[in-house]
């Protein structure tokens, strides 16, 4: 298992949940991409139409610092030793 999960220290469900989110999104564009589909539909629902600029603005900030968060993480660990 990958250093970054410790494995004494971790529950079962979490080192399960990072596992199948590899799984699940083996690469981070396909991970990226859901981000970006998710904040298109947000921003075209009626809710969206609450927010203003800023919170617009923090939205978009948001995506971006998880999509690199992702970049990150799959550069830094082998996902299939997970």
């Amino acid at each position: 298992m990958c250093k970054l999960v410790n494995l004494e220290t971790s529950t079962p469900n979490s080192a399960e949940a990072i596992s199948d989110f590899f799984e699940c999104y083996p690469a981070s564009e396909s991970a990226k991409s859901k981000l970006w589909e998710l904040l298109i539909a947000a921003m075209g629902s009626k809710h969206a139409d609450m927010w203003d600029g800023e919170t617009r603005a923090e939205m978009l900030f948001f995506i971006e610092r998880c999509g690199d968060f992702f970049e990150a993480v799959y550069d830094n660990l082998n996902p299939p030793s997970l």
